[in-house]
C-alpha cells in the first residue's frame, strides 16, 4: 500500500524544472543517480523516485539537455586522464618492446600496438587536415553564394 502512495506521489510531480529554469532538486538527484547507476530502475530507487517518474524525467527536454551536458563533461574529464596516462602507456610499450628478457609474443605484440597506433596518429592527422581544408572550401562556396545572390538582388531593383 505504502509502494503505491509513493508511486501517486511521483506521479503528481511536474517533470519541468522550477527552480531558476533549471532542474528541481528532485531531478537533479535522478540526474547524479542516472550517472552513477548501470540501470534505470536502480537509478530511480537510489534517487527515491518511481521508474515511471523517472522515465518522465528522461523525456523532459531540460533533463534530457543537462544529462547530455554531464555524459560530455564526463567523458571529457575520462579524456583527460587517458591523455595523462597515455604517456606512461608508450613508455610500457617501449620498454616491453625492446626487453629482451621479455617473451618473443608479448614483444611483437607490443611493436605492433607501437606501429597500429602511430598509423592511426597519423590517419588521423591527415584526416583533420582533411576535414580543415574541406570547411574552408565550404565557407569560401557559401561567401561566393552570398556575393552572387547580393549582386543578382541589386541588379533585379535597378531594373524595375
Amino acid at each position: 500500500m505504502l509502494e503505491n502512495e509513493n508511486l501517486e506521489a511521483d506521479d503528481n510531480e511536474q517533470p519541468e524544472g522550477d527552480v531558476a529554469g533549471g532542474l528541481t532538486p528532485k531531478q537533479e538527484l535522478a540526474l547524479q543517480a542516472v550517472l552513477s547507476h548501470p540501470s534505470l530502475k536502480e537509478a530511480a530507487a537510489a534517487a527515491g523516485i518511481s521508474d515511471t517518474t523517472l522515465w518522465r524525467y528522461m523525456r523532459d527536454e531540460e533533463f534530457s539537455r543537462r544529462l547530455a551536458e554531464v555524459r560530455r563533461e564526463a567523458i571529457g574529464h575520462a579524456a583527460i586522464r587517458l591523455q595523462g596516462a597515455s604517456a606512461e602507456a608508450v613508455a610500457v610499450l617501449s620498454e616491453l618492446m625492446t626487453k629482451e628478457a621479455a617473451p618473443p609474443a608479448a614483444r611483437i605484440s607490443a611493436a605492433r600496438t607501437v606501429i597500429d597506433y602511430s598509423f592511426r596518429v597519423v590517419e588521423m592527422d591527415a584526416l583533420r587536415a582533411r576535414v580543415g581544408e574541406l570547411e574552408q572550401h565550404i565557407l569560401r562556396k557559401q561567401e561566393e553564394d552570398a556575393l552572387d545572390r547580393g549582386r543578382q538582388k541589386s541588379g533585379d531593383g535597378g531594373e524595375e
